[in-house]
């Protein structure tokens, strides 16, 4: 009886001694703002990730609400004023937030596709009808990239062009077409020549999401050109983040495939089949590539 009175008084102390602990980021986080991109409009955005900040709050035991942008640069500066705790960032956001917040950011998971891959492509789409058949096809056309902080939409499209020399005068005009979703629209309006998009295969991206919600038809383009893999978007936070807070967040991250399958689902839009950690250096590559891009633009 003595025994078992001081195991469960062990067992007690254990847990007294663990509440501080849980209790205290949410001393200093009563509440979490997560940051979204402009991946999708702001209809089409609230109702994708609305069930995962739902998810979150049950997870974490405090309210999270969506902080929505309607530019990357608007997420970026939302966690560098500590109005967003955590933020999806792909891997040119990624680059641009770890020099705005002067390394003080770290990945926490990413996704993995249906395909298996730890990442996605960018892609240049053209009128289905287009005769161009490669990025040399588009001498004297015009180009809409999505963001200067998109990966797919214009740091890694831009960096192999510059690689391939096609980028002084061998378009008419580029320009910013806002988001994915504008640029593709402009290729089936006649507006540009080509944008600058995503996908994680032919049947599986930026494209096919709007022929699956009937805003385009169905082979209204066809791409052109695809970049090597990209790192998959990550949910970052500040590096001096409570690390306790960090590792509920990751829990509930990576074990969303097996808590919540049915709210995964919606925000994946099927495209996820769970999400697994990721370190900083998946994103060194990117990191260089705007280092290049800012260095071209100072000479």
């Amino acid at each position: 009886m003595k025994r078992r009175t001081l195991m469960a008084g062990v067992a007690i102390l254990a847990i007294t001694a663990a509440l501080p602990a849980a209790a205290d980021w949410r001393a200093q986080y009563p509440a979490l703002t997560v940051g979204v991109p402009p991946i999708e409009n702001a209809e089409e955005g609230a109702r994708r990730w609305g069930p995962f900040a739902e998810y979150l709050s049950e997870q974490l035991g405090v309210p999270v609400t969506l902080r929505m942008a309607n530019a990357y640069s608007g997420i970026i500066q939302a966690m560098d004023a500590n109005e967003a705790d955590m933020a999806m960032f792909g891997a040119a956001a990624y680059a641009s937030a770890w020099d705005v917040l002067e390394g003080d950011l770290t990945p926490l998971a990413h996704a993995v596709s249906n395909t298996g891959d730890r990442g996605y492509y960018a892609v240049v789409v053209v009128a289905s009808d287009s005769e161009a058949e490669s990025l040399e096809d588009l001498a004297g056309q015009t180009l809409a990239f999505a963001d200067p902080n998109s990966a797919s939409g214009y740091l890694v499209p831009n960096f192999y062009l510059g690689q391939m020399g096609l980028l002084e005068g061998h378009f008419a005009s580029t320009g910013f077409s806002g988001s994915h979703e504008n640029g593709i629209l402009a290729v089936v309006r006649n507006t540009y020549d080509a944008a600058a998009t995503w996908h994680y295969a032919a049947d599986n991206g930026a494209v096919q999401r709007m022929v699956d919600r009937g805003e385009i038809e169905a082979n209204a383009v066809k791409v052109i050109w695809e970049s090597p893999l990209i790192p998959s978007d990550a949910w970052s936070v500040r590096a001096s983040m409570p690390a306790d807070l960090q590792e509920a967040l990751l829990e509930a991250l990576t074990e969303f495939h097996e808590r919540d399958p049915e709210r995964l689902e919606v925000v994946s839009v099927g495209s996820w089949t769970h999400l697994v950690p990721v370190a900083h250096e998946a994103f060194e590559d990117s990191i260089a590539m705007r280092e290049e891009m800012l260095r071209q633009r100072s000479n």
